[in-house]
């Protein structure tokens, strides 16, 4: 996987991966993605995405103790990336949006060095559905670490250019302030440690994980002041299937009325890989009002000019025509 830019130009090798990682996208027929844009019911999840319905999957039905999720079957799923490498987790809200933890992004971090990719599956391998982008800003929770070490642990990414909708790249619903979490079907998925003795995997893992009433939870941790409302847990404990480091950052979706609502944000755990201590995951439902708020108040990025490559000075039209002559010699 190359390198991201390390400052706050792009070079002129960042600015050929953007092009040729967003050639196919230059050049997918208007009708593929419109497959998937079609109208969210009323009532499924809290939608941040006008463009197509969020939530939805074109297929239906390995964290610790789970197995390899098939192309196409979380289409929200991101991999964040600092200076090259995975370190967390993510999920599309809509074209510009991406929902994290914010321990993710320490404030030793720059946001020049991280890349989000999507339509992703394999992380050693970039797939016609692969799209990649850089930040243009983080926006961390006001109450991140104030009341917990890791508590309100919620990022917003806002990308410097629009994702494309596809059926292997689409947006997730947010969980309402008053969802109902009985009797759910909940997924969690990322690329994070497989094994009791810290191996890893390049392909995407799906794990499906019980939740985990929060008195429980605050009783297997010892301390009630550990889980606060704010928090939520889930874990197969007897099975050893639950989140662990890799996995930070991203969703935990439960099926509701055939829509896909993140209802959870992995966080944090205490031994990820003892079978008593659950996954502790950010509430996304106690955060769903801020969410909503402040990506409709913000402003979108500076849009780049359609017609030329900035950093390269061509039309468009000549740049393909030329990546064109040279796959041809």
């Amino acid at each position: 996987m190359a390198a991201p830019a390390s400052g706050p130009g792009a070079s002129r090798r960042s600015a050929l991966r953007f092009v040729l990682l967003g050639l196919p996208l230059l050049l997918t027929p208007p009708a593929r993605v419109a497959a998937a844009a079609h109208r969210q019911p009323a009532g499924s999840g809290v939608s941040l995405s006008g463009a197509v319905a969020c939530g939805r999957r074109a297929v239906q039905g390995r964290i610790l103790g789970g197995a390899p999720a098939p192309q196409r079957k979380w289409p929200w799923q991101v991999s964040v990336q600092y200076a090259g490498f995975h370190v967390c987790g993510g999920s599309i809200l809509n074209e510009y949006w991406v929902l994290s933890a914010a321990h993710c992004f320490g404030r030793d971090k720059s946001i020049e060095i991280f890349d989000m990719y999507v339509g992703i599956v394999n992380l050693l391998t970039a797939s016609e559905h692969t799209q990649w982008f850089e930040v243009n800003q983080v926006i961390l929770h006001p109450a991140y670490e104030k009341f917990h070490p890791v508590g309100a642990d919620v990022a917003l990414v806002q990308l410097k250019s629009r994702i494309v909708f596809s059926d292997s790249v689409l947006p997730v619903c947010l969980a309402p302030p008053d969802v109902d979490l009985t009797n759910l079907s909940c997924w969690a998925t990322g690329w994070g440690v497989v094994t009791q003795q810290g191996h890893t995997s390049s392909e995407l893992q799906e794990a499906q994980l019980p939740l985990i009433p929060r008195a429980l939870c605050a009783l297997l941790y010892k301390y009630s002041s550990y889980i606060l409302p704010d928090m939520l847990c889930a874990g197969d404990i007897w099975n050893v299937r639950t989140v662990c480091e890799g996995d930070s950052g991203g969703p935990l979706v439960c099926e509701s009325n055939h829509t896909w609502l993140q209802i959870g944000i992995v966080s944090w755990g205490r031994g990820c890989t003892q079978p008593l201590y659950p996954g502790v995951y950010a509430r996304v439902s106690h955060f769903s009002d801020w969410i909503r708020y402040n990506i409709e108040a913000t402003p979108l990025p500076p849009q780049p000019v359609p017609a030329l490559c900035p950093l390269l000075g061509v039309p468009i039209g000549v740049l393909v025509a030329t990546l064109g002559g040279l796959l041809v010699l």
